[in-house]
């Protein structure tokens, strides 16, 4: 069983040991290869859930490790794209404040799945993609104040949930 279990983990690290890659294809000026590169990552992100529910070895450490190189996987490559002067460099520090805020609300509200994380996952993606295929000041403008606003709503639904549940709670007792 132990081996089974390693298998999404070891899926989900791909996307951290292509990193590399992804640099080097980027600094090379092969957006088609980096995009590919992007692409087969983004395709594990979906695969190492799948594995771990089919192969029956679902975790509360598994669903954090995942979300955990996802993180490592997106602030890697905005911490990047900053120094090659793409992006300004609080950026990744918002995305950093964001993956702190899914820890605390998921600890908080003792339930890993958290629907906002995932948007605000999938539009950093998104924001990789749109770097890549669309390098302009005006496309790099759009990806960090979108995140901003994402960043903003979910701290505002995360912050509205949490209030609401103690008194929900109170209401049962």
């Amino acid at each position: 069983m132990l081996k089974l279990s390693l298998v999404p983990l070891a899926v989900s690290l791909v996307r951290i040991a292509v990193l590399p890659l992804f640099f080097y294809l980027y600094n090379a000026g092969d957006t088609a290869l980096c995009l590919t590169v992007f692409a087969a990552s983004a395709i594990t992100d979906l695969l190492d859930g799948h594995l771990a529910r089919k192969l029956n070895v679902t975790s509360k450490l598994g669903g954090y490790f995942d979300a955990t190189t996802d993180f490592v996987f997106v602030i890697a490559i905005f911490i990047f794209f900053s120094l090659q002067g793409l992006y300004p460099f609080w950026l990744p520090l918002l995305i950093a404040a964001s993956f702190l805020q899914f820890v605390a609300s998921s600890i908080y509200a003792r339930k890993l799945y958290d629907p906002i994380g995932r948007y605000i996952g999938s539009a950093l993606y998104i924001g990789v993609v749109l770097t890549l295929v669309l390098p302009t000041q005006a496309m790099f403008s759009f990806v960090q104040w979108a995140f901003v606003g994402f960043l903003v709503v979910s701290l505002a639904s995360r912050t509205i949930s949490m209030a609401k549940k103690p008194s929900q709670n109170n209401m049962h007792v």
